[in-house]
């Protein structure tokens, strides 16, 4: 199982990093955000995390151009911003397959929410 990882802090990937390597997953991380589109095509991914403040491209950016080619649309997104709002949560709910995670949080409601995903896409995506 692969996840892609687009995070700006190298000590937040590392922690990422390290939860799911618990579950013995492949993971790619992407600390720029740039070539988004390449690396989802290359590591076709089962998960998929971006941080909200990635760069150049923003991770809300990266996120719409995912879920707008078909081809990439079922794969299941956590978004994680350290920045809570209505307009932000708004914008989310309009992607299917996209759970919103706000900083700092719980590793049990990481864990919980990648745990859902993947077994999700294990029972219902091709």
């Amino acid at each position: 199982m692969k996840v892609l990882v687009f995070e700006t802090s190298k000590d937040r990937a590392k922690l990422i990093t390290d939860l799911l390597g618990d579950y013995r997953y492949k993971i790619h991380v992407n600390y720029h955000g740039d070539q988004a589109m390449t690396d989802v095509r290359n590591v076709k991914p089962s998960l998929i995390i971006v941080n909200a403040n990635i760069r150049p491209q923003s991770g809300l950016s990266i996120l719409e151009k995912i879920k707008r080619d078909a081809r990439y649309a079922k794969i299941p997104v956590i978004f994680i911003s350290n920045f809570n709002s209505t307009e932000l949560t708004t914008n989310l709910s309009r992607y299917p397959n996209v759970d919103y995670l706000v900083e700092p949080f719980k590793i049990k409601n990481f864990r919980h929410i990648v745990e859902r995903w993947i077994n999700f896409r294990s029972l219902y995506v091709n």
